[in-house]
């Protein structure tokens, strides 16, 4: 790996999980022919995203655009195409995330990719050629094309799964309806048009500007801290294996969910040390349709901790009329001076039940859900 391979990989780690995120990436056939799928692979449920990266050696001879029409327009693009035939072709393809798990990615196929060149060119490279936003290839559509370091900068201000996804379907749309234009302006305008609004029919210079007013008040809905290590308190039943399954309804989340998820978490962990019950605190998130619910659980029911987990998420998730419902349950020991939390996910289909129904409305066991407005970027004015 170079080293903006090595680059892509750890910022699509931090971006997408480390459980959605493949950089060693060789396989063999059944004929035991050895072939790479990309230099870096992300697939996180709907979202799929196939690099190659690109990097231009100092020593190199050639001029940096004879360099990027070769490496990018020509090698780069084939093995983006590459890559689309050998998921719609190959029965079994299993490579390592970077968590060290083998999956086989297969399961990916169907799915519309983002298809993405990242290069780095060195030195003196041409403006026009920074501009070009996608190349359009005759078998393998429109390939997004970025600057390494666009690319790094856009991570760092879009920092979920979720948004980076948006952000490049907005890119696309934009560039459909306004290719020329924006293949004369920087990566900056497109970042800052999408800060604004989703509005595709017009070009406003003055969205520029954006980027370097907005807010970025990370520690507000940074849930990094949550779910490290939370794979081992994950409790079993017919509807639940796998930790994955959690971590990809955190990834569906855009800043404005994680702040609610985080607010009402940290409010769990508080209330965990008293002595008597109260109430969970629970959220619903639109953009994803799951359901979310925190519960602070007094040390002296701790025994009792996975009925009131299940029933809790359950209650939610009916009276949400919710197909998936994340719950999550906390005791203090005020013995050991610590906080032991468990998470679950229910997930089937809803359907009405007057059982449920009449219990919820006798003795309703949840706070009241009530709508939230927020913006989806705060920008200085």
């Amino acid at each position: 790996m170079n080293r903006s391979e090595i680059q892509v990989s750890l910022i699509n780690s931090n971006a997408f999980f480390k459980e959605f995120t493949y950089s060693q990436n060789k396989f063999k056939t059944a004929e035991m022919q050895e072939l790479e799928l990309a230099d870096s692979f992300v697939w996180l449920d709907d979202f799929l995203f196939i690099y190659q990266v690109k990097e231009r050696d100092d020593s190199s001879r050639s001029s940096s655009t004879g360099w990027f029409k070769k490496t990018l327009l020509k090698t780069a693009v084939k093995q983006i195409k590459d890559s689309l035939e050998y998921l719609s072709s190959f029965d079994s393809i299993p490579i390592t995330n970077e968590r060290g798990h083998r999956i086989d990615v297969v399961k990916a196929r169907g799915l519309k990719p983002h298809k993405i060149i990242i290069y780095d060119p060195g030195e003196s490279f041409p403006e026009k050629l920074r501009f070009q936003k996608f190349y359009e290839s005759s078998t393998g559509g429109l390939i997004h094309l970025f600057h390494a370091e666009d690319y790094f900068w856009l991570c760092k201000y879009l920092i979920t799964p979720y948004e980076i996804d948006q952000y490049l379907r907005f890119r696309l749309n934009l560039s459909k309806n306004h290719k020329d234009v924006l293949d004369s302006l920087p990566e900056q305008y497109v970042l800052g048009h999408y800060l604004e609004t989703n509005n595709l029919n017009e070009i406003n210079f003055a969205y520029i500007e954006n980027v370097k007013n907005l807010e970025v008040n990370t520690t507000e809905f940074d849930i990094a801290f949550v779910i490290e290590n939370f794979n081992n308190k994950i409790i079993e039943n017919t509807d639940n294996q796998d930790y994955y399954l959690i971590l990809k309804e955190l990834a569906k989340l855009n800043r404005s969910d994680l702040k609610q998820f985080k607010m009402r978490y940290l409010k769990a962990i508080e209330e965990s040390k008293k002595d008597t019950p109260e109430i969970p605190y629970r959220i619903t998130s639109l953009n994803s349709n799951c359901g979310f619910v925190f519960i602070p659980l007094p040390f002296k029911f701790k025994d009792h901790w996975k009925n009131a987990l299940l029933n809790y998420t359950q209650a939610h998730k009916y009276d949400q009329g919710l197909s998936k419902c994340v719950g999550m349950i906390v005791t203090y020991d005020t013995t050991g001076k610590f906080h032991d939390i468990n998470w679950t996910l229910v997930e089937y289909t809803w359907e009405f039940d007057p059982e449920a129904k009449k219990l919820i409305a006798e003795k309703f066991p949840l706070r009241k859900v009530k709508g939230v407005k927020d913006y989806r970027y705060q920008v200085k004015k």
